[in-house]
């Protein structure tokens, strides 16, 4: 009896173990189920965020494309020139505008208040154009009504209408109207932008998986760019209709749709073809919009759900398989469960950590390539092996162009992008090197840099890395020389005066009794040779007198009293004032100068102080004679001067001194002359330069803001 009650118990232990067993392995499959899905559903919503990271960085690079362009028009569009409908003016501002955006649009063009094609830049881009009507075009007719700046839909540049036209090309137009000052319409400016442009650089890149891409689409619907070139130039949804007649199940797109319709960006799941696939599958999407003008694009990003699971299908199969093989090794089953779970556990942590990781290397990125100064890190081989885009932007080169190369032997020495010496001696000693002070020439340019050497040390407490560090110091330091030099001209000013008022006082004296003696002796024939002598004292005296007046002229100079001069009128008259010197030494004159040169405001008598000193030195460069040319024009809002002559030129080192007081090559100059242009040159905001090269001539640049018609504005609103 007592046997059979003991079996009795141990088939009922045996059963509560299978039972138990049973109980557990469903547990730990419905877990393993759970977590497959709940990671499952997680690394989806990360890659869609990426998606969604993809999808707005590649929105706001069309965007700025964009706005780079209608800028640039609405710019020129309000040029008052432009404004009035002045062609001359108009072709120039095509011109500029072209040259600004040339790799961004196809041309430029003007139609004016009858809608016919007046002008287009480049000319030998659709030449049949010129002269057609376009003003059935809505673009203009909405610039003309509504006075408004227009993008226009998908259109056939060179016209439907006009089959004559070779060449044409499907494009998209964007149109500014023209209004000139008393109201009137003068027709449109406008550009024709190639869409491939736009999908090529920023959508067709664009890959967010294995086999993901991109889309761009307009806010009707109609499909820009698809890797399916049959899907482009057709409405989104109505290819969602034509598939779902052919039978195939296509569901999400409606959310997708009311989404796009009321947001900026999102985030979606839904069923539909990958391309070039055409059965439909479940597939995560990412849009965000792009906005400008009327226009409203939209950016997404697609991929298939599978391609972001797939590792974990591998992983439930095994948990699946292993959970299987526990049933009759209860404890075996425990173990291997939980050691999933800590891997499961571990890969999360490590999923956490590899965000970040991901997100502190965004962020030291930003902070890399946002800091406004210039960064290279080199290693020990110095290899540069990242740079930030204000270095990128300051030698004009690409990032891909200067990572992986050495910063000295890949590089010419005009063009280097590290200081070999200082990462050295970083290097050596482990410690922070800087170097200040520094003048390189890029790009022909010379820079002035303060350059530091960083150390990055590893674990073991040894430098891998440099970063240098390079501060722009060239505009400091020209500030800093231009108050040394400021202050130096008021010293020498002062100091000119109180010289020439020492000296004029004697020199008077001298010259009287010079007088007295002469008249004393002149009655006497036999004195000639005193009579001479008493000669060359005055004409020392008169030269002595004249150097005075240059240095009080130098001290005395008043503030600047502004007027409104015509510079043309002025130099003729200087030149016409110093022509028969000019003539006598053997000096030929050109004067170049626009037919619309405006006025300047300027003090009209230190102008031609002005004139006369760069003429004289000019005249003096060229003691066998030469040829003279003075050419004036005007460039944005600045009045420019160069007096260009073929003397025998200025010494390089003799350049950077050529402006300061007293400074001279001339056996009989002050040295005052060219510090009074630069004098003049700095009390009316402007500058002065001087390009030469010894035995070639010397062109001296003189620049000022013209300064007219914001004066006149504030004399209007002071009145």
């Amino acid at each position: 009896m007592k046997r059979h009650t003991l079996t009795i118990r141990e088939a009922s232990w045996e059963i509560i173990i299978w039972m138990g067993s049973i109980v557990v392995l469903g547990c730990v499959v419905l877990f393993a189920v759970y977590s497959y899905k709940g990671v499952e559903r997680e690394m989806a919503n990360q890659f869609n965020r990426e998606q969604m990271l993809l999808a707005q960085q590649t929105a706001m690079g069309i965007e700025q494309y964009m706005n780079d362009i209608t800028n640039v028009l609405g710019l020129t569009a309000h040029i008052q020139p432009v404004a009035d409908g002045d062609p001359k003016e108009i072709s120039i501002a095509l011109e500029n505008a072209y040259r600004s955006l040339r790799n961004k649009v196809s041309f430029m063009f003007w139609e004016n208040a009858e809608g016919v094609m007046a002008l287009h830049h480049p000319r030998e881009v659709l030449p049949g154009m010129q002269g057609k009507d376009f003003s059935f075009r809505t673009y203009f007719r909405v610039a003309r009504d509504l006075n408004v700046p227009f993008v226009s839909d998908i259109i056939m540049v060179g016209g439907e209408h006009y089959q004559d036209i070779p060449g044409r090309f499907e494009t998209f137009i964007i149109s500014f109207p023209l209004k000139g000052s008393d109201g009137t319409f003068n027709g449109v400016l406008g550009c024709a932008i190639d869409l491939s442009n736009i999908t090529a650089h920023y959508v067709a890149p664009l890959r967010p998986s294995e086999t993901g891409y991109a889309w761009l689409v307009d806010e009707t619907g109609m499909i820009l760019y698809h890797p399916n070139p049959r899907w482009i130039g057709l409405n989104l949804y109505d290819v969602v209709l034509n598939m779902e007649r052919q039978g195939h199940s296509i569901k999400g797109i409606q959310s997708i749709k009311d989404a796009m319709e009321l947001k900026n960006d999102g985030m979606y799941e839904f069923l539909f073809p990958h391309f070039p696939d055409s059965k439909p599958v479940k597939k995560l999407l990412a849009f965000s919009s792009v906005h400008f003008l009327n226009r409203r694009w939209i950016t997404a990003a697609s991929s298939p759900y599978s391609e972001v699971i797939y590792l974990m299908s591998d992983t439930f199969r095994n948990t699946l398989a292993l959970g299987s093989m526990s049933i009759g090794f209860i404890v075996a089953a425990t173990l291997v469960l939980l050691r999933i779970n800590r891997a499961r556990a571990t890969a999360s942590e490590r999923n956490r950590w590899a965000e970040a990781v991901l997100i502190a290397h965004k962020r030291l990125e930003t902070i890399f390539n946002g800091v406004p100064h210039y960064l290279a890190m080199i290693d020990a081989a110095f290899i540069i092996t990242d740079v930030n885009e204000r270095l990128c932007e300051l030698y004009g080169k690409k990032r891909e162009d200067i990572v992986d190369k050495h910063c000295s032997l890949d590089f010419p020495e005009s063009e280097r992008m590290c200081n070999s010496d200082i990462a050295a001696k970083c290097f050596t000693t482990g410690q922070i090197v800087t170097e200040r002070d520094m003048r390189m020439e890029i790009q022909g340019k010379p820079y002035f840099f303060d350059i530091s050497a960083i150390p990055m040390f590893n674990s073991r407490r040894e430098v891998d890395y440099v970063v240098q560090y390079a501060v722009d110091i060239t505009e400091k330091k020209a500030l800093t020389e231009k108050l040394i030099q400021a202050e130096k001209l008021a010293a020498v000013g002062q100091i000119s005066a109180h010289v020439a008022h020492e000296i004029r006082n004697p020199l008077t004296s001298v010259l009287l009794h010079s007088e007295l003696l002469e008249d004393e002796i002149g009655g006497n024939g036999d004195n000639e040779e005193a009579r001479e002598l008493i000669r060359v004292i005055r004409r020392e005296i008169d030269r002595l007198s004249q150097v005075t007046d240059e240095y009080l002229s130098y001290a005395r100079l008043p503030h600047p009293k502004k007027q409104r001069v015509d510079p043309r009128r002025e130099i003729e008259s200087v030149v016409s004032m110093l022509m028969p010197e000019l003539k006598r030494r053997g000096v030929e004159v050109t004067l170049k100068c626009p037919e619309t040169l405006p006025d300047i405001m300027i003090d009209r008598g230190q102008f031609k102080q002005l004139l006369i000193n760069l003429i004289k030195n000019a005249e003096d460069a060229m003691p066998s004679g030469g040829n003279l040319e003075i050419s004036l024009m005007k460039r944005k809002d600045n009045f420019l001067l160069l007096v260009k002559d073929t003397g025998y030129g200025v010494p390089q080192e003799h350049l950077r001194r050529i402006f300061d007081p007293y400074f001279t090559t001339k056996e009989n100059g002050t040295g005052l002359g060219l510090a009074l242009v630069q004098y003049i040159a700095n009390a009316h905001d402007g500058w002065v330069e001087v390009e030469s090269q010894k035995g070639t001539g010397s062109t001296f640049i003189f620049s000022i803001p013209i300064g007219f018609t914001q004066d006149i504005k504030e004399e209007a609103t002071n009145a």
